[in-house]
């Protein structure tokens, strides 16, 4: 944490927001850090020139350097000491966007997200350097596509050159190195499924290890889609099982990952999704499920991006969820903080039923209508409905006899009211 270092982006991976930009030296970085106060991979904390610095504005200290090739680098001189980190609080992760000059174009990870280096504390440290990882929250290897009896290079490095260093694949030791900083190893891999490659450094009396999972699919079921289902979550009588069903033609696999039975938002065979014969469908039906209960879960698609389902009428949201109040939304159920990235979709089965107070509700006559546009968000500081029941007396005298509700989920505290 009081080391130096410089961070390079490549604009051809990620997003790709800011590969091929025109104006190469119009390129700046959005910085702060993640420590053990923060709340949440969110929760940035001491902002480079942070109130001095409002998005889309430039300062020449946030200022990055074109590497050329769309590559660019910035520099950072004593990590605790350029954020202004107080003694006694622990910088965990370095937390940052590459941007143009306005803001208007922005370098985030694939799936849309801040971009995250880790910091390790002033003792043994150790990590992957091969195969590369995203730079998510939480860590993702970039794409690894290897089939049974094909072998996968790994290598890791500690910070101590003195240290006894170990390769693990299922478990099973492949590689031993004493007195070394690095150490590298070729397993095979011997089945297909989910793999785990887990490297060790000991020096002393401590050790530190750092794992690497992927997973090795079979073949492809191929099957056609079940009798009656549509895009999204299918719920089946029982209220003991659903058919997921995604839209991504082109896609070598797609797997189900979340807090379902067995799954540990891990890819797992049983979760592996079957593709139709035209290659245009992926679809899933999950059984064993408790009725009433909300399970969250993700789309993993050829083992790298993580998506919800675009038909899910309930998400998690990592950046937006930790502003909705108990009052707005009581029991939401908490993002899975440290298991995923991106939104998250949740399913329930035996839902319970909305009750409606008014059953036999009249439309008024539609060409006597004087409608009010309401945003929820910002027609109230609360953006609740008890609230916004207890004002429409006052939209009444101004003669209002109508309401038209925008995006009635919309929770963010930036997006204009007029988009979806």
């Amino acid at each position: 944490e009081n080391d130096n270092l410089s961070i390079t982006v490549d604009a051809t991976k990620g997003n790709g927001g800011l590969n091929n930009y025109s104006n190469p030296s119009d390129v700046y970085v959005h910085t702060g850090v993640i420590t053990n106060l923060s709340t949440s991979a969110t929760d940035w904390r001491y902002v480079k020139f942070g109130s001095q610095n409002p998005w889309g504005q430039q300062v020449a200290g946030l200022q990055a350097t074109s590497l050329g090739n769309n590559k660019w680098r910035y520099d950072i001189t004593n990590i605790r000491a350029f954020y202004g980190v107080p003694a006694g609080e622990t910088i965990r992760q370095i937390a940052i966007l590459f941007r143009s000059g306005n803001g208007n174009i922005k370098q985030t990870n694939t799936d849309g997200s801040d971009m995250y280096l880790p910091v390790y504390p002033n003792e043994l440290s150790l990590r992957f350097t091969d195969p590369p990882f995203q730079p998510t929250a939480i860590p993702i290897p970039e794409p690894i596509s290897r089939q049974v009896g094909q072998t996968l290079s790994v290598t890791a490095q500690s910070s101590s050159a003195a240290a006894t260093m170990r390769i693990y694949y299922n478990g099973t030791v492949v590689q031993t190195v004493t007195s070394a900083s690095t150490v590298t190893a070729s397993p095979v891999i011997s089945a297909a499924g989910a793999q785990e490659i887990v490297a060790e450094a000991v020096s002393g009396t401590i050790t530190k290890r750092d794992t690497l999972r992927f997973f090795v699919g079979g073949a492809v079921n191929v099957a056609p889609l079940p009798a009656g289902v549509r895009d999204g979550i299918n719920y089946e009588s029982g209220n003991t099982s659903v058919v997921l069903v995604l839209y991504a033609p082109g896609k070598q696999r797609v797997s189900v990952i979340g807090d379902l039975p067995g799954s540990n938002w891990q890819e797992q065979n049983n979760y592996a999704m079957s593709k139709t014969p035209d290659g245009n469908y992926w679809w899933l039906r999950i059984t064993g499920l408790t009725p009433g209960t909300e399970y969250a879960f993700q789309y993993l698609v050829d083992g790298t991006l993580r998506v919800g389902d675009p038909y899910a009428e309930k998400v998690l949201d990592p950046w937006n969820d930790p502003y909705i109040t108990p009052a707005t939304f009581p029991n939401l159920k908490p993002y899975p903080t440290g298991q995923t990235s991106g939104i998250v979709s949740i399913l329930q089965t035996n839902s319970p039923a909305y009750n409606w107070t008014v059953p036999n509700f009249t439309r008024p006559d539609k060409r006597g209508l004087i409608i009010y546009e309401l945003l929820l968000r910002d027609f109230i500081a609360a953006h609740d409905w008890k609230t916004l029941r207890d004002t429409l007396s006052y939209l009444q005298r101004l003669g209002i006899n109508a309401i038209k509700l925008m995006p009635v989920g919309e929770f963010d505290h930036v997006i204009v009211a007029a988009l979806p």
